[in-house]
């Protein structure tokens, strides 16, 4: 007579659901010393069947059902699961750590480009790689909230209401000028290119007046400020896709074309970083600008990926 063995559901979900319930289960049918096993095998397969027909709510399992191996392969599978969820946590918390301030502003530049924007009072703005900011206004004030990176305003005329630029650490209020401020460790947190701007630090009441060809500069601690002569046309040189460089440290060369390319450039040489550069170097093409850099350097380019340079 030939016998139908039925399977409310497959037999490897159970195992799914809570692996560790039945390993706990399985151990539970014998619980014998090791030199004991062995004896009496057709009372312990007898209890093992019974054990497992009432995991299984009744049903048996077919000839040669390994239920243990099922229940390891399964927690080693929620392991890479568990395992291959935190890597993508920590990939997402990566990306939110290089995108957010593009992702919560108002206008942002990419990475290699420059954006020029219109703000809705008819103020304009032009944004450097990499930088981002946010709008506000109201019937009293105009609010500009720079994030990241360097953005150069040229402000409309409208007395009744202040024009305020903010970074993380300084207020800049012009009066009909064109001027930038940086949120980066750009050596000055604002400058001015013609008229005026009062700087002020956010925290603490630190303040200055600057005008046409001046900057405002931060103390070591970030509590004062002070005033200091700049070559504007060099410093926003990045307005016409160039960056000029007058006896400038090698490092600071690296870092300010790192910020135009995708990835990191990394400068493999710490004697190098020393020297001292002169040039002009344009914006469109940064791998070649990197090859220039090097062989006026005497530096090797090691490495050019798109996502990594490196210089030796």
């Amino acid at each position: 007579m030939s016998r139908t063995v039925r399977f409310a559901r497959a037999p490897t979900s159970l195992y799914f659901d809570n692996p560790e319930k039945l390993d706990q289960r399985l151990n539970m049918v014998d619980q014998r010393p090791s030199t004991e096993r062995g004896q009496g095998a057709g009372r312990s397969s007898d209890r093992l069947d019974d054990a497992l027909g009432q995991i299984r709510g009744g049903e048996a399992f077919p000839p040669g059902f390994d239920a243990r191996a099922i229940a390891r392969r399964a927690r080693r599978r929620r392991r890479v699961r568990l395992g291959g969820g935190a890597l993508a946590v920590v990939g997402l918390v990566a990306l939110w750590g290089l995108y957010a301030p593009g992702l919560t502003a108002d206008y942002a530049a990419g990475v290699g480009h420059v954006e020029s924007v219109t703000l809705p009072d008819g103020s304009r703005a032009q944004l450097d790689s990499g930088a981002s900011m946010s709008w506000s206004e109201t019937a009293s004030e105009r609010r500009v909230r720079v994030h990241a990176g360097v953005v150069v305003f040229e402000t409309a005329a409208d007395p009744a209401r202040d024009f305020i630029v903010e970074s993380a650490t300084v207020q800049a209020r012009p009066v009909g000028t064109v001027f930038a401020v940086s949120a980066d460790d750009a050596g000055w947190s604002a400058l001015v290119q013609s008229g005026q701007v009062r700087v002020t630090l956010n925290e603490g009441d630190a303040s200055v007046l600057i005008g046409a060809g001046e900057a405002a500069v931060r103390g070591a601690e970030g509590r004062a400020l002070s005033t200091a002569s700049i070559d504007t046309g060099r410093a926003l040189a990045w307005r016409a896709g160039i960056l000029d460089f007058k006896d400038e440290p090698l490092s600071d060369v690296i870092a300010a074309l790192d910020r135009y390319r995708p990835g990191r450039i990394l400068l493999l040489n710490d004697q190098a970083a020393a020297q001292r550069f002169d040039g002009v170097l344009s914006l469109d093409n940064i791998d070649q600008a990197l090859e220039v850099v090097a062989a006026s350097s005497g530096l090797e380019l090691v490495a050019n990926w798109p996502l990594i340079a490196i210089l030796r």
